[in-house]
């Protein structure tokens, strides 16, 4: 079983394009990607709907939450999920979770196992 330990988007989205079978993740990212994990389980339209949203939100210092209000209400994510999965990408986030299962997480660490076929 191949293992590796991730603290960038980069390291995560190499380790999973290696198909390694347990991802560490550390740090930020790890509490990132682990408030987001939502968005993996959303439709295509809702999907659709948050990265037409993120990419217009206006940008002062980072992302205005009076303009993700209705697309929080309309997905029924939490403001603080959107604005995390607009850092991390929600491309990455849904690829990810669409081959790992969430094993184990505590705050600064998040466990991944690569699903089996």
């Amino acid at each position: 079983m191949s293992k590796k330990t991730v603290y960038t988007k980069d390291e995560l989205k190499k380790a999973k394009e290696q198909k390694i079978d347990k991802i560490i993740v550390k740090g930020e990212l790890a509490n990132k990607l682990h408030k987001s994990k939502k968005i993996s389980k959303l439709g295509k339209g809702a999907v659709a709907l948050l990265i037409a949203s993120v990419g217009a939100a206006p940008i002062t210092g980072g992302l205005s939450t009076f303009a993700l209000a209705p697309v929080a209400a309309a997905t029924g994510l939490q403001i603080a999920a959107i604005i995390a999965a607009a850092t991390v990408g929600i491309a990455l986030i849904i690829a990810v979770f669409k081959e790992y299962d969430e094993i184990k997480y505590k705050d600064g660490e998040l466990i991944l196992k690569r699903k089996r076929d």
